[in-house]
Formats: structure tokens, sequence, C-alpha cells
């Protein structure tokens, strides 16, 4: 019998999302509604073994396997898991509902459960996957509730995926309006000016300093521009060799979460991965020591990792959680200090989940003011950058014609 996977609220305002069999859609709806519940979205997930089409039109379609997909996916076989689907079964389903780039994956993933191997086994053959999913995926696999866990792993990765949208979304702005600084200027210098300096010219008189100045700076520009795009051209790639060196890029991360502004921006960000990831790890039952080694390779700030591995060498050595990162920089203080109070409580993960809200919070904070600082910026540079080319052309026709500036 088919089964339809939906979203229904009861009486009371309650979201229910589960799973219905059901002969058929319409089936599925009258028989929610005969429990009191309003669908409000209900979905198959089994549809008479009829796979889903091999061609599509919209290139995305095509594309690799991401964590959005892995969100839904994962969503969809908790779902299945819960209606008594076996783990085998849900993932043959999965295979042929998902995009055609990511299906070859998820029968990949049911090939080797065939084959014997354990769920967890078959995700570490994946760079796709997560240490932190894949980790969660051993404790369900262990624990006997791989539904549930995997429920959490995609609301996790949900939450992941919306916080580095909104950093970038923020950026956006403030980094186009930078390139379009840049290349205002570029094209002032190398363009505009040089057409001015040749209708001043034409008029014989000797031109304003404001104007010298500008005509002066245009001239530098032109005669030395190979040599600025050479160095610009050899900074980029000395920090782009850099940043992939292991020495050199723990430097550059460790200074990164010392910039004023942006370094709290990091700062908060690191913190904000470190209590989510550590709480929901600790509720699914990962003992402290395994939970440091997954987040230590979450970080992509490689002294926080760095942190994060000393840390663990400690605990290990008998350390407690609190004492041992209170001594590193990076994280902020109010976690380290409600560490303490968490271990000291035994409400350790509880504690994490709202440090987690209030850091998220204050991170959403500041990224709108940072991007509020930047875009005033970036436009009075443009503006005044622009008003002052306009500045020294009007005042230098102003004195061809006979005026006297000042």
């Amino acid at each position: 019998m088919p089964i339809f996977s939906y979203s229904a609220r009861d009486r009371n305002g309650q979201q229910y999302n589960e799973s219905i069999d059901s002969p058929s859609r319409e089936a599925a709806i009258a028989s929610l509604r005969a429990q009191g519940l309003l669908p409000l979205k209900i979905t198959a997930l089994k549809a008479g073994g009829v796979d889903a089409g091999t061609f599509s039109l919209n290139p995305y379609d095509y594309q690799a396997l991401n964590d959005k997909d892995i969100e839904h996916e994962f969503h969809q076989i908790a779902v299945m898991l819960r209606s008594g689907i076996s783990l085998l079964d849900a993932l043959q389903l999965v295979s042929r509902q998902s995009r055609i780039g990511a299906r070859k994956t998820w029968q990949q993933l049911a090939r080797r459960i065939q084959q014997g191997a354990s769920f967890y086994e078959a995700l570490l053959e994946h760079r796709n996957f997560t240490e932190f999913t894949v980790q969660l995926v051993r404790v369900g696999e262990q624990t006997g509730y791989l539904g549930v866990v995997m429920d959490q792993a995609a609301m996790e990765l949900k939450k992941s995926r919306k916080l580095k949208k909104t950093i970038t979304t923020a950026l956006r702005y403030p980094l186009f309006c930078l390139l379009m600084a840049i290349g205002t200027v570029v094209l002032m210098l190398t363009k505009l000016v040089p057409e001015i300096k040749k209708v001043l010219e034409i008029t014989g008189k000797p031109m304003p300093p404001i104007t010298r100045a500008l005509i002066d700076t245009s001239d530098w520009f032109l005669g030395h521009g190979l040599l600025i795009a050479a160095l610009v051209a050899c900074f980029l790639m000395l920090s782009a060799l850099l940043y992939v060196m292991p020495a050199s890029r723990w430097w550059i991360d460790f200074w990164a979460l010392r910039i004023p502004v942006l370094g709290l921006v990091f700062r908060l960000s690191g913190t904000v991965l470190f209590t989510r990831a550590m709480s929901l790890l600790l509720r699914s039952g990962v003992v402290i020591i395994d939970a440091l080694e997954t987040i230590e390779k979450l970080h992509t700030n490689t002294y926080l990792a760095s942190q994060v591995a000393l840390t663990r060498e400690r605990v290990l050595q008998g350390a407690s959680l609190a004492d041992t990162m209170q001594a590193n920089y990076g994280y902020m203080p109010l976690m380290l200090q409600m560490l303490r109070v968490g271990e000291n409580t035994g409400r350790l993960d509880s504690i994490l989940d709202e440090m987690t809200e209030y850091f998220d919070e204050m991170l959403q904070q500041r990224v709108t003011l940072l991007t509020g600082l930047i875009t005033p910026i970036l436009t009075v540079f443009v503006g005044g950058t622009i008003g002052f080319v306009y500045a020294a052309f009007l005042v230098a026709m102003f004195a061809a014609s006979g005026g006297s500036p000042s």
C-alpha cells in the first residue's frame, strides 16, 4: 500500500509531521480529517514502485548530493523508519525520488546495506556526509533510535545551512559595493580623467591645484597600472598559497579572530557551532571525548580546531571540560563560564542548548550591524571619489572661463 508523509494541525494548532498508509492521496486526506487533523501538505513516499524520471531539463537536477538534499532525505527516511519501513526499503524509495545527480549516492548506500554493512559504515564511504552527521547516525544505530536521530540531524543541517546563508547574504551586498567602488575608481582614473585632461589642455591655462592633483594621480596610475595589477595578482596568489599551508593557515585563522568587528563575528560563529554540536551529540548519547573529536573536524577555523584537540587531550588526562576550555581564546567568555555551571549541575546539554539560542541571536545582530557599518562607508567612499572628480573638473572649467577659483 502506498505511504504518504504529511504535515497537519489539530484543533489546538499543534503541528504533526508523520506518515500514513493509504490506498490513495484522497483516502489519506479523508483519514486525517476523520482524526480531527487539518492536512497542510501530503506527499507520496511510495507510489506503486514507480521510479522517478531519469531526465530533466533543469541543470540543477544533475548536481551532486548537497547538504540540502541530505537534510530533506534524512527527514523522509526518518518518517519512513517510524512507519515501520526497513532502512533498506527507505533508502531505495529515497533513491527513486531524489534528484538525478543525488540518486547515485543513495543507490550506493542501499547497495552497501544489502551487502551487510551498517548505515554508519556506508556513510563513511561518502565525503558528502559530515563527521557530525555520521556520528549521529552511529549513535542512532547503537541506541535503536535511528529515526529520531536522523530527524535531529536534518534539523541541525537546516540550522547550519540557514546560519551560513545569513552570513553570506549579509556580506554579499557590501562585497558587491566594494568591487563596484574599486571598478569605478579604476574606470575614472584610466578613462574619464584622461579625457578631462585633454579638454583642459586645450584652454592652455594653468590648472587649479585640485585638478592638477587629480590628473597627476591618473597619470601615475596609468604609468604603473601593469605593476599594480601584477602586485595585486601576486598578493592574491601568495594569500591563497599561505591559506592552504597548515602552519600559515593556523596563524591566519588565529589573527582572524582578533580583527576588529569581523573577529567578533568569527568568534560568535565558532561558539554557535560548538554549543549546537556539543549539545546535540551529548543528548544523543555521545561521550564528551568522541563529541570533542567530532567538533574538531567540524571547525573550518584551524585555530579553534586545534584548541578543541588540545581540550580533548587534557580531558583524556582527567581534567574537566570547563577547566581546559577556560585557557583557550576564541570562544565567547560566557560560554566558557556556563560550561562550568553545566558540569557542576549535571545539565550541560540543556545549558548548551540555551547558549546556542543566545549566541545565535547575538550573531544575527552582529552580522546586521556589520552590514550596516560597511554599506554607508562604501557609499561615502564611492560618492566622495566621484564628487572629487567632478569638483576638480568644474573648478578647472571655471578657471578656464576667466573666473578665479579659490
